[in-house]
């Protein structure tokens, strides 16, 4: 475990014990945009995981805070708490993500923090994937009729169009499962651990999901955007599905990809 990963888990359980202690208290909540808010305890969770992470130097990008440009080629990329409507609302389903980047399209590493199951996902680039010390690995389903699918998708008009035509074509026929949990961050990694056989989301921001993808890989995903082009963090399209489920999904998806 390289000291970048040692730092970066450090600071997710950092924001997990702010997090914790806030949790079922705290309901004040500024709205950002329309249905996006964010809360004093975002604002905390984050100061704490900048704190533990500004001494090595590399440039940050915060869901709250913005750009902190270091001039680094390397880049943290925090969510602090990545399912505030559902923190807000008493929902045991968020996560703290921070994921390593480099020259803005590489991921190095990940780190997703489940502050009330006490479960900490981890990954580094061609290390594997693993939940408290545990390797973790994805399902191997294969038949679309027998699977769970995770989804997620943006504010934006034309995310909520993509989201519910995918939505359509995935539960057609023969269709899967399909489940909204409210933390792209979560979900991945869900999806990781074998409990899901894909994720698939549209307008997520690049904090919402970089943690949660690389451990999705690491443990064995397919990484791509709708039309089955690898991620390389240019496209708001994103699926990570085992690689039995992966070709058919993208089939049933077919031509829904805008951009």
């Amino acid at each position: 475990m390289s000291k970048d990963l040692q730092l970066a888990i450090q600071a997710a359980k950092d924001a997990g014990r702010i997090i914790l202690e806030a949790y079922g208290r705290s309901k004040e909540k500024t709205e950002k945009g329309r249905g996006d808010f964010v809360t004093a305890t975002d604002v905390l969770a984050e100061q704490a995981i900048i704190a533990r992470l500004q001494s090595t130097g590399y440039s940050i990008l915060a869901e709250e805070t913005g750009k902190i440009d270091n001039y680094s080629k390397r880049e943290w990329v925090i969510d602090p708490l990545d399912g505030t409507n559902n923190f807000i609302r008493g929902f045991s389903f968020f996560a703290v993500s921070i994921a390593l980047m480099e020259n803005e399209k590489d991921l190095l590493l990940g780190v997703v923090y489940d502050p009330i199951a006490d479960e900490c996902y981890w990954a580094e680039k061609h290390e594997g994937a693993y939940m408290n010390g545990e390797k973790i690995f994805i399902s191997r389903e294969k038949e679309l009729g027998e699977s769970v699918l995770l989804i997620e998708c943006g504010r934006s008009e034309q995310s909520k169009k993509d989201y519910l035509a995918c939505l359509q074509r995935l539960t057609m026929d023969d269709g899967a499962c399909v489940i909204r949990q409210g933390s792209t961050a979560l979900m991945l990694c869900y999806v990781a651990k074998g409990m899901a056989e894909a994720f698939l989301s549209v307008g997520d921001e690049l904090y919402d999901y970089a943690g949660g993808l690389i451990i999705a890989q690491e443990a064995g995903a397919d990484i791509s955007d709708w039309v089955g082009k690898p991620w390389d963090n240019t496209s708001a399209y994103i699926l990570a599905a085992n690689p039995l489920m992966h070709m058919p999904i993208l089939e049933r998806i077919s031509g829904l990809q805008q951009i």
